[in-house]
C-alpha cells in the first residue's frame, strides 16, 4: 500500500500532458497584416509566407507555447515600388534580416477563450519583448479538431530600428505605432 502514493501520483503527472496537442499553422487559410498610419490615411499590407507551431494545452493554457517565422520578402503593401524599398538596405534590410521570429515565453488566460501571450519579437536583428493577444475562434478542444485564432498586437517599428529618415518620415507623416492581426489556422492533426 505504501507504493499506492507515488503511482497514483505518477499518473497524474503522466498523464496531466494528454491535453497538450502540437499544431502547424495552415498558412494556405491565415492572413497575417498590418496598418500603420499615413498622414490622415492607414497604409495596410500583409505578409504571405510564415509558418509556426502552437502547442496548445487546451485544459491549461498557461502551459502552451507558439513558435512563428515570417519571411520578410513576403511583404505585400499592395505597391510593388514600395515594397521594394521597405526591403532595402536603409529600412527592413531583408538581406541581411531575412526574416522576423516569435517565440512565447509564457501565456496568460484573461477570458474564456482568450489570453495574453508574452514573448520575444526578433526583427531588423533586434529582439524585444511583446505581448500578443489571442481569441480562440474554434472550439477548445485537443486532439485532431482544426485550431482558428484572432491575433492582435501592437509595435513600434523604432523599437526595433526601422527607421529610415527622419526629416522625410515627419514630412510624410508615416507612423511609429504598428497594429497587427492575424488570423491563424491550425489543421486538424
Amino acid at each position: 500500500m505504501k507504493s499506492l502514493g507515488p503511482l497514483l501520483l505518477w499518473l497524474l503527472l503522466d498523464t496531466a500532458g494528454f491535453a497538450t496537442e502540437q499544431y502547424t499553422l495552415d498558412a494556405a487559410h491565415s492572413q497575417m497584416s498590418f496598418r500603420v498610419r499615413q498622414y490622415l490615411s492607414v497604409v495596410t499590407g500583409k505578409f504571405t509566407d510564415f509558418s509556426g507551431t502552437v502547442t496548445f494545452d487546451s485544459a491549461q493554457w498557461e502551459r502552451s507555447r507558439v513558435e512563428a517565422t515570417i519571411s520578410v520578402k513576403s511583404i505585400d503593401t499592395g505597391i510593388a515600388a514600395r515594397d521594394h524599398h521597405l526591403l532595402a538596405s536603409d529600412f527592413f534590410d531583408a538581406e541581411k534580416y531575412p526574416t522576423i521570429s516569435f517565440k512565447s515565453n509564457s501565456v496568460q488566460l484573461i477570458g474564456d477563450r482568450s489570453a495574453d501571450v508574452s514573448g520575444e519579437l526578433t526583427m531588423h536583428g533586434k529582439t524585444r519583448p511583446v505581448v500578443i493577444h489571442v481569441e480562440l475562434q474554434s472550439p477548445a478542444k485537443s486532439g485532431s479538431d482544426a485550431l482558428a485564432w484572432k491575433v492582435t498586437a501592437h509595435l513600434r517599428r523604432s523599437e526595433f530600428g526601422l527607421k529610415w529618415n527622419p526629416v522625410i518620415e515627419a514630412t510624410s507623416g508615416i507612423g511609429d505605432d504598428i497594429d497587427i492581426q492575424m488570423r491563424m489556422v491550425t489543421p486538424a492533426r
